[in-house]
């Protein structure tokens, strides 16, 4: 017949092993879930100074009660935001410590119900100007160590996160290409009239 001492250590034992391999099952879960990140439309060619929105959509394929991210153009001066981030439909929006407005809540109400997954989920749209011709890669990232950033799972741990550039190349105005054009054809024309 066994203590009562005995039976006490085994039930502590048995509850840390419990404890133990909820923790890695819940690890290897994170671990097998991916979220992608990517922009859409991923490739836009925008006329200098008009005003246009990208959206950033995730894959996810499990389900996910909130995120936050960063967003920075690859070449600065190129575009820039002309305001704050619209959070998508399914996303409550959440307060960012480093201020971008980049981060959201899964909605309590149907049909979300507090957690969210799926294809081409939208998580926020950025308001967008194309400042200077030329081109620019869209990034999107996770600061490491920033705990208010990344995709949280339901009921705990975090997605491994992909990351797809998108690109925005600012392209003179129509009206601009065609004086440029017009202007080359005179210019070749008094050229000829010279020669003559």
């Amino acid at each position: 017949m066994r203590s009562f001492g005995e039976k006490k250590l085994r039930l502590v034992l048995s509850a840390v092993a419990c404890t133990l391999v909820g923790l890695s099952t819940m690890g290897s879960r994170a671990e097998a879930s991916i979220v992608t990140v990517r922009f859409d439309p991923p490739v836009q060619a925008i006329p200098l100074g008009d005003p246009f929105t990208v959206d950033i959509v995730a894959d996810i394929d499990m389900p996910v009660v909130g995120w936050g991210l960063d967003f920075t153009p690859a070449t600065p001066g190129i575009i820039s935001l002309t305001g704050p981030p619209a959070i998508g439909a399914d996303w409550l929006g959440a307060s960012a410590p480093d201020g971008d407005g980049l981060a959201g809540l899964a909605s309590p109400l149907p049909p979300v119900n507090g957690s969210v997954s799926g294809i081409g989920i939208v998580l926020a749209t950025l308001s967008l100007s194309a400042d200077t011709i030329g081109s620019t890669d869209l990034v999107a990232s996770i600061t490491p160590g920033d705990l208010t950033e990344g995709f949280a799972l339901d009921p705990i741990g975090f997605a491994t996160v992909t990351f797809q550039a998108g690109q925005i190349t600012v392209v003179p105005e129509p009206a601009t290409i065609l004086v440029l054009l017009f202007s080359g054809l005179g210019l070749t024309r008094s050229r000829r009239r010279i020669h003559r």
